[in-house]
């Protein structure tokens, strides 16, 4: 009995500190317990979910075991049990568990659920189609294995398919809002935006999001790319109020408890709401975290002295992207870095007709095709090519596989180029970024160790162009008048920034702006309906259909006057093109990383009078070089001038900053330095 009341009253305790996330503390007082009590099923059952929380999977698993132990009927814990060893990277034995689980209790839809996940991750789709298909046979009322199922349907290219799967479950079941939202997830991919952005848009009015979850990031998506103004605020302002409900500030082990999915969609679209950078980094630091905590290690390889620094480079994107364009000269000349140069393409694209693939593949004798490999697999690529410094240039975007870096395969570990002030998470030991982006006192923002250029963050590409330009008309252009032009993702166009741009059109009457085409026609028709509102005439909004060559793209910016910058979202590729094509860029930053980026550019090719501080000044600006031709002639002859000593497209000296880059880096690892804050001078 006295046993029996320490044990009580030790559990309590552990009880007590893990209410205040003070783990340690909880787990030292169940371990006493545990010796007091070796056959008490609870102890070991609340000592495994710690184990779990922190990572420590073998810890959590030897716990679990030591239930079924003492307590061999509980069948709950063959799925606990499962969940762990899969995280462990222990497919056969976790598949082994869940199955067991299953048997025992044919109606655990949580076992279910996980099987056909750890099926999938192995590449044994069919299989876990199977097991979805048992689960919702067993449970037809249960949306669970269902939800899941339309997403490895939505994977495999069969919405439509997974669409029929959620209708026919209303049909059965009626309406609920997670029925309708993974609805909605179909009609996405299957391009039917307004009837997507219907349907969530209702279920958010019934229901507003309460956490950072997929229906709020489907919202943001599809308001933003349908050109939805009106629902952008509504959006963003969901998005900043559940940052603080989903990710508080003084309770980091709460960020564990969200939506992964959710948040790497997030992670991609917050920017393009103006979230602040410090509140974006919450986002990226509790994927990194999460991602963290489910991901089992590998031993890394270490450098040794003496011999050629290996670099790796991961990429979804070695090809017709704006990855591909901005790497294949940087790549061309990374030989002058002194160190060998190592390519994991996790995606090779067969739809290249400027061969961008062709061309990176070519800078190098190791250059991986990696597109089946799993993440582990991956990560052990890696390992075995001796790796010391891997760089990741996708970042939780679609495509990337941060699971990967999560393992450790290489001593130093940096993020570049797709998150803009930071990518903190515990597997990313620095992020290379510039001095505009990330000034001197924003870095300290939770951002995470950063490597700031000495120039722009990016460097681009000296193409030699057509010497004959298309003719406006070749492009439903007017062939008199000024031609404004906004090339780049619908996302990034808000109401602030069109406003402003109405404000250009109605002071400019001879004028037309040119975008990128949208989504439909219905998206076209909303954008020139608020032309129509401002009693403009409609046609003068035109658009610009994409072009399956680089070169046709780049050329036809010789047909615009002015590039317009985006405010909340700066351009980035795109503003180095129209630069390159000789298309002067008039930009106004604002407070965040992204909102920088054209800032960034044009400093680095030195045409700075084209950066404005205020969106009042944007407009005024605007208006006046209209009016004023001889001052757009002017910049165009000085961007010439500029272009051929222009830091922005001097790969070699982009080269140049990564050997100071590996050289310091590698010093630190060796001497056994914590990563840290560093600028790199020339």
């Amino acid at each position: 009995m006295k046993s029996a009341n320490a044990t009580d009253a030790l559990l309590k305790k552990a009880r007590d500190a893990a209410d205040l996330s003070k783990f340690d503390d909880a787990i030292k007082n169940l371990n006493v317990a545990a010796r007091l009590e070796p056959a008490r099923p609870d102890v070991w059952k609340f000592l495994g979910s710690l184990h779990f929380r922190q990572g420590a999977y073998d810890k959590a698993s030897e716990a679990f075991r030591n239930v079924l132990r003492a307590s061999p009927n509980d069948n709950a814990m063959f799925h606990d049990l499962g969940v762990v060893l899969k995280f462990e990277g222990r497919g056969a034995e976790a598949e082994a568990m869940l199955r067991e689980s299953l048997r025992r209790t044919p109606t655990a839809m949580g076992s279910a659920i996980s099987l056909a996940d750890l099926l999938r991750q192995a590449g044994r789709t069919a299989d876990a189609e199977q097991v979805y298909r048992d689960a919702l046979a067993r449970n037809p009322a249960d949306f669970g294995p269902l939800r899941d199922y339309v997403n490895l349907l939505i994977d495999t290219g069969r919405s439509a398919e997974g669409a029929t799967l959620v209708h026919q479950f209303m049909e059965r079941n009626g309406q609920s809002i997670e029925a309708l939202d993974a609805l909605s997830v179909c009609l996405q991919v299957l391009d039917r935006l307004d009837e997507a952005l219907h349907i969530t848009s209702a279920t958010i009015e019934h229901s507003p999001p309460q956490t950072l979850d997929i229906r709020l990031a489907s919202y943001a998506s599809i308001a933003g790319r349908t050109a939805r103004l009106d629902h952008r605020e509504r959006a963003r302002s969901l998005i900043v109020t559940n940052i603080d409900r989903s990710l508080p500030a003084d309770n980091r082990p709460r960020w564990l408890n969200n939506d992964m999915n959710a948040l790497r969609r997030l992670s991609f679209l917050s920017p393009y709401y103006a979230i602040e950078d410090r509140d974006l980094m919450r986002i990226f630091g509790a994927i990194g975290d999460m991602t963290a905590a489910r991901t089992p290690r590998l031993l890394a390889s270490r450098h040794e002295p003496g011999k050629t620094l290996r670099v790796g480079f991961v990429s979804h994107n070695f090809s017709e992207h704006p990855i591909g364009h901005l790497l294949s000269p940087f790549f061309e000349a990374h030989g002058e870095t002194g160190a060998d140069l190592y390519l994991y393409a996790l995606h090779l694209n067969a739809q290249d007709p400027s061969d961008y693939a062709g061309r990176i593949r070519a800078t190098t004798p190791h250059y991986r095709d990696c597109r089946r490999m799993s993440s582990a697999q991956l990560a052990q690529t890696v390992r075995d090519d001796k790796i010391t410094v891997l760089i990741d240039l996708d970042g939780y975007l679609g495509g990337g596989m941060p699971e990967a870096f999560a393992m450790r395969p290489a001593p130093v570990q940096i993020h570049w180029l797709q998150h803009l002030a930071g990518m903190p998470a515990p597997f990313i030991d620095y992020t290379i970024v510039d001095r505009v982006l990330v000034r001197d006192s924003e870095r300290n923002n939770g951002n995470g160790p950063l490597i700031r250029l000495a120039d722009s963050f990016q460097c681009g590409d000296r193409v030699t162009l057509p010497d004959t330009q298309p003719a406006r008309a070749d492009h439903g252009l007017p062939e008199k008048g000024l031609v404004f032009c906004a090339f780049g993702n619908w996302l990034k166009i808000d109401g602030s920034v069109f406003a402003c741009w109405l404000d250009i059109l109605s002071q400019t009457p001879d004028s037309v702006l040119w975008l990128s085409d949208g989504p439909s026609a219905a998206s076209r028709d909303i954008l020139r309906g608020r032309l129509s509102e401002r009693d403009l005439a409609p046609e003068r909004l035109i658009f610009a259909p994409r072009l399956a060559s680089k070169m046709d793209h780049l050329n036809r910016h010789t047909c615009a006057d002015l590039f317009l910058d985006t405010f909340t979202f700066s351009a980035a590729t795109t503003t180095t093109d129209a630069l390159w094509a000789g298309l002067p860029v008039l930009t106004c930053p604002g407070p965040t990383a992204q909102s920088r980026l054209s800032e960034s550019l044009l400093r680095a090719v030195g045409l700075t009078q084209t950066i404005v501080s205020s969106k009042t000044d944007y407009v005024n600006t605007a208006i006046r070089w209209a009016k004023e031709p001889q001052t757009l002639v002017r910049l165009r002859k000085q961007l010439k001038s500029l272009l051929p000593d222009s830091r922005l497209y001097d790969a070699h000296r982009m080269a140049q900053q990564f050997a100071i880059i590996y050289q310091t880096v590698s010093e630190r690892l060796a001497k056994g330095q914590p990563p840290e804050h560093f600028d790199v001078e020339l």
